[in-house]
């Protein structure tokens, strides 16, 4: 079977046209892609400096959120990088607390409706979550729950270059973990 090479001036025209069309959704994708990722690490970034500041994840979890807390009289906080929670109950977690636990929650509105396992403060009672501070947003809950699945969850063994990243420098309790290529 013989292929056209020349095609007549309107096939040409409307070949030209699909092939813009085809380059533009495809430069599109790649883009979204990218921008996509970008806001994915800027998440994780943010996410992160909520987890060890503005609400002191460490203080209970510890800052590997490996359960040991850095605070020796604080409540102990859940091995993290041990859990069985995916991003959603993370994020649920945050923004809710654990009822009968001492897990705080940080949305300024949890138990005032029943946006939190469906219940009230009246309905959950004495096993309602202590209220965390400062309050967050739903942005900043994300960002927190992105930074705990992208960094802690199922990380197996605290290495030195995970320290190092953590505390952006080599500060001299990173010397007590191992190196990643020495496991």
């Amino acid at each position: 079977m013989a292929y056209r090479i020349l095609a007549s001036g309107a096939e040409a025209r409307e070949r030209l046209r699909v092939l813009r069309c085809l380059s533009s959704a495809m430069l599109g994708v790649a883009l979204a892609g990218g921008l996509a990722g970008a806001a994915e690490a800027q998440n994780v970034v943010l996410g992160k400096q909520i987890f060890q500041g503005k609400i002191n994840c460490p203080e209970c979890h510890g800052w590997a959120a490996n359960g040991v807390q850095e605070d020796p009289r604080a409540p102990r906080g859940a091995d993290l990088r041990q859990t069985a929670m995916d991003r959603d109950t993370i994020a649920k977690t945050i923004q809710c607390g654990l009822p009968g636990t001492a897990m705080p929650f940080f949305d300024v509105r949890a138990y005032v409706d029943d946006r939190c396992y469906g219940m009230t403060a009246a309905q959950i009672g004495a096993d309602r979550p202590p209220p965390g501070t400062p309050n967050l947003i739903q942005r900043e809950i994300d960002a927190v729950a992105d930074y705990v699945i992208a960094k802690v969850v199922g990380r197996g063994a605290i290495t030195r270059e995970e320290c190092i990243e953590y505390f952006t420098t080599d500060v001299g309790r990173c010397k007590d973990f191992p190196s990643a290529a020495a496991r």
